[in-house]
């Protein structure tokens, strides 16, 4: 980005342009050196705000404004190089169309989105410094020009085949054991001894596998390491292969054992026309080795936190997790359900709308229509159901004119303020009422709290019930729609959703947490148990895969940020290193 001229450059400037007869006047020519004063000033200002006035700043520690544009325009610069990256695979081969196509619209939105991610990667890169400072964390430049030359690497590729077994049910439990998970990697075993090559394995995997990949010999396609998902045990086994073959089984989950066989591999090339194609887009190379810097830091800090997330015995949890979806419109404050029956002009609800006058023939019909409905259910002498079900609302009609439980603003706005009417009780009729989709008679069916007043009831309800709190739950689930009782039984705090955790980890054992909204969900966190003590398979992969993201956002959670100058998130208490 280039320099705004300087003072000097400027005045010159405009002598070359002046009238030089005016200059003769020395009174004229102080006004002029004083506007000149003024205009260095602005300048000035202008020039700091653009480029040395803090982005980001936390804990008091700040990115300017100049080099957080330079990272946005080098965040822009390497998707552009992904997506050049994702098209030669295309054409070599290596991806299907489909493929190029979904990872191309994801690199489109990414390029959308690259000054929410600039932000957030700036304010991540202050917080690791000071945590790496705090715990006598470096990288030397050798680690940093691996980053660099990973920032343009062509990356490893691996043509992939799986075998996947089902774990079978023990009849006794209906549920996988030790015995039937035994067998099936008794099973997985016999076909990695004798999948010495590709043909054998593509053949095993059309007779044995349980999964979708087995029609086509297992062949789950090319990959780079990225694209694979990292928690995953049969993938992992099948990285960590030094040469093509045939991983040993995995037990990849509770019901499943996994085989997997390396049938190519494509090291990993640099991109030779990298460096070059930054300077040709004004990018300086710098702002390269700078991230490069920042993610060595990163990945030495992740490795040294991890290694501590594992040390035993670890504190482990039993928890129960009640949650409830909280509907994008509610939520908060008292709903009302009700029933109505529809009239619209021609009988067409959507097109009501087209229909301006209201003394237009299909609107008086419809009027008719509504006042004979409304007198035959008053007198009793009609159903409201039987009428509902002529209703012009065909979505309501097969359930009686039956509309869900809703908060105040939901209906339109002739609607609303009938139903919410002081005296719009239990049981009473109301209507008909004229909105943009015709004329409504209503029935009002009953009023209740809000679901955010429900469920803190049921946590006051559930309180004590140690013994049966579990089929109190199962109760509950009848009046809260889409909820769920999840029994993950002991977790660790560093391998579960840090929000959760954060609440298992502040309720006594035998206590439950205050109602919290994570997400689009209200939780309810009981802890059944807690103890010490070494940790399962599952949860150590768990905590290398999320262990340092969960640690990180705990301390990120807690700490004072601001943009622009603006405080966005008050400083708290940062948890214990």
């Amino acid at each position: 980005m280039s320099r705004p001229a300087s003072l000097r450059d400027r005045i010159f400037e405009w002598y070359e342009r002046a009238d030089k007869s005016l200059l003769a006047n020395l009174a004229f020519l102080s006004a002029i050196l004083l506007s000149a004063t003024l205009l260095f000033t602005a300048v000035g200002i202008g020039w700091w705000t653009n480029n040395l006035a803090p982005a980001i700043e936390v804990n008091g520690t700040s990115i300017s404004v100049g080099p957080a544009r330079q990272r946005a325009q080098a965040e822009a610069f390497l998707l552009q190089q992904k997506a050049r990256q994702i098209r030669s695979r295309v054409s070599a081969g290596t991806l299907t169309n489909e493929q190029g196509n979904i990872y191309l619209e994801e690199i489109n939105t990414a390029q959308g989105e690259i000054s929410s991610k600039v932000t957030s990667d700036m304010i991540d890169s202050i917080l690791i410094a000071q945590l790496a400072t705090s715990r006598g964390v470096t990288v030397d430049q050798q680690l940093i020009d691996e980053q660099y030359r990973r920032l343009y690497a062509l990356p490893e590729l691996r043509r992939l085949r799986r075998i996947t077994l089902d774990v079978a049910d023990d009849p006794a439990t209906g549920a996988p054991s030790e015995k039937t998970t035994a067998e099936a990697m008794e099973i997985g075993q016999s076909i990695s001894d004798a999948a010495t090559d590709v043909e054998t394995f593509a053949r095993l995997a059309k007779e044995s596998s349980d999964d979708s990949y087995a029609e086509e010999g297992g062949l789950v396609g090319w990959s780079s390491r990225s694209e694979d998902p990292a928690s995953d045990l049969g993938y992992q086994a099948a990285w960590e292969l030094k040469t093509v073959g045939v991983t040993e089984p995995i037990k990849r989950s509770v019901d499943q054992v996994v085989i997997f066989y390396v049938e190519q591999i494509r090291p990993s090339q640099q991109d030779l026309d990298f460096e070059s194609s930054a300077r040709e887009a004004g990018i300086d190379l710098s702002v390269f080795t700078a991230l490069a810097g920042e993610e060595a830091l990163r990945e030495a800090l992740g490795s040294t936190v991890v290694e501590e997330l594992l040390r035993e015995p670890v504190e482990q949890r039993e928890v129960s997790v009640f949650t409830v979806p909280v509907p994008a419109d509610s939520g908060i404050g008292e709903e009302i359900l009700v029933r109505h029956v529809l009239f619209s002009p021609n009988d067409d609800a959507l097109a009501a709308s087209e229909i301006e006058d209201p003394e237009d023939p299909a609107w008086i019909a419809a009027k008719t229509e509504a006042d004979e409905a409304m007198k035959s259910l008053t007198d009793g002498s009609a159903q409201f159901d039987v009428v509902a079900s002529m209703s012009d609302d065909e979505s309501s009609a097969s359930e009686g004119g039956l509309l869900p439980w809703a908060t105040r603003g939901t209906f339109a706005e002739a609607f609303d303020q009938a139903v919410w009417a002081d005296d719009a009780q239990s049981g009473r009729l109301i209507g008909p009422v004229r909105t943009q989709f015709g004329y409504h008679i209503i029935r009002v069916e009953g009023r209740r709290p809000g679901l955010d007043v429900r469920i803190g009831e049921l946590r006051t309800k559930l309180l004590g019930t140690e013994a049966n709190f579990a089929e109190q739950v199962e109760l509950a689930k009848e009046e809260f729609d889409g909820s769920a009782l999840e029994l993950p039984g002991f977790v660790v705090r560093y391998a579960i959703n840090r929000e959760i955790g954060d609440l298992a980890w502040t309720t006594d054992v035998g206590e439950l947490s205050p109602v919290t909204q994570i997400g689009d969900q209200y939780v309810i966190v009981r802890v059944n148990k807690a103890e010490s003590g070494v940790l399962t398979l599952a949860q150590k992969n768990g905590i290398r895969a999320a262990g340092f993201l969960i640690w990180l956002d705990r301390y990120r959670s807690a700490a004072e940020i601001k943009i622009d100058g603006a405080v966005v998130q008050a400083a708290t208490e940062s948890p214990a290193p």
